[in-house]
């Protein structure tokens, strides 16, 4: 049987092994029993500078004889020819010395997480793979796409142009005064309001406790399947074998399960209030009145506004004014035609549209990509 103490709670159990370790051989990097005192492979002498590795995966120790050997205590350096012994030799099993003053190898604890050593020859670092080439010039491509947009959107170019054509439109957005049918609860209705009928109607319910019933609930459980092995650190003995610490932490997971139970019941029961039906004055969006037009002045529409002090019913009022202009050009060194609204993000003012008539020409700046960007209020030369 292996050498196992368990201790703990209930949810939480700690247990220890003893695990046979391995070393590996400084002169011909063979990995070796970590008991050997000598390699396997080459029969080089397991000297005080070799270390004691343990893996995850480390074989447990089931023999009795061979957990006394783990339990003896640290081997011990011959102080003649080097050699590691065992604790309980007396004499150097290299050389055959008495053991006098040879010097125990240390015990070391190794916290959880520790570093664990290789497990073979020194391995140097793989430098990474290199991108593959036609990657490298795909990446490229697009970094220099991006960098000629870049500049070419940056970039600024003045240019003759010549109006083509002009076009406008204005609207009035309007509000009419009316009388307007409405319902609401008796407590809402407006002061103004003229009643016309009134009913009683359900505005709400309240529930209202009545007897008790059994009814099937669902909730959730945590079921307990199995545990996880986790290791809590490790001693190193100096004798090849290490004692290691795990925790044997639940492993659980949600079941949804029913079961009855009792719950008071409520009936709902409707609470009611008086529905009024009124009139009331109010202004009410009607249809806006446009107006468009091209060469001639911009003008707005007639809005039929006819406002009094107090409103009376029909009266008529102006809610929003809306302009918008747009002037076609053409670009007189390719002969490419533009619709301009706005200029720098602004959109077109009625003085701008005013000046910029069929048939002027100016200078315009376009950006290297082609967009048109701005139109130079002083005329061009002709």
């Amino acid at each position: 049987m292996a050498d196992k103490k368990t201790k703990g709670s209930d949810e939480i159990k700690v247990i220890e092994e003893i695990v046979e370790g391995y070393w590996i051989c400084p002169n011909c990097n063979a990995k070796n029993r970590g008991a050997e005192q000598q390699c396997d492979a080459c029969g080089a002498i397991r000297g005080e500078d070799v270390q004691f590795h343990c893996d995850g995966d480390a074989p447990v120790i089931t023999d009795e004889a061979e957990l006394a050997k783990a339990k003896a205590g640290p081997d011990w350096i011959c102080q003649f020819c080097g050699n590691t012994s065992p604790a309980a030799s007396e004499k150097c099993t290299g050389c055959g010395s008495a053991r006098g003053s040879g010097k125990q190898r240390a015990v070391k604890e190794i916290p959880p997480g520790g570093a664990q050593p290789q497990s073979g020859p020194a391995k140097t670092n793989v430098p990474p793979q290199p991108m593959p080439a036609a990657f490298k010039i795909g990446c490229g491509v697009i970094a220099l796409l991006f960098f000629v947009l870049m500049f070419l959107s940056s970039r600024e170019t003045p240019e003759k142009i010549e109006i083509i054509d002009n076009q406008w439109t204005r609207i009035i957005e309007r509000q009419e005064y009316k009388t307007v049918e409405e319902k609401a609860w008796e407590n809402e209705v407006p002061q103004a309001a003229v009643k016309l009928s009134s009913s009683r109607e359900i505005r709400d319910y309240k529930k209202i406790p009545d007897g008790f019933e059994e009814v099937e609930e669902t909730y959730t459980e945590k079921v307990k399947i199995g545990e996880d092995k986790v290791e809590d650190g490790k001693i190193d003995l100096g004798n090849g074998r290490f004692q290691v610490k795990y925790k044997m932490v639940p492993k659980y997971k949600e079941e949804q399960r029913t079961r009855m139970v009792r719950r008071e019941k409520f009936r709902k029961e409707p609470i009611y209030a008086e529905k009024v039906t009124y009139n009331i004055d109010r202004w009410i969006d009607i249809a806006p009145v446009e107006l468009k037009g091209t060469q001639d002045e911009p003008k707005w529409p007639d809005s039929g506004a006819e406002k009094n002090t107090p409103p009376k019913v029909g009266d008529v009022s102006e809610k929003a004014r809306k302009e918008t202009y747009l002037v076609k050009v053409r670009r007189l060194s390719d002969g490419k035609e533009y619709e301009v609204k706005e200029m720098r993000n602004k959109e077109l003012t009625f003085e701008q549209f005013m000046k910029l008539r069929k048939g002027t020409q100016w200078e315009a700046i376009f950006s290297g990509l082609g967009d048109l960007r701005e139109i130079k209020l002083d005329p061009a030369a002709k």
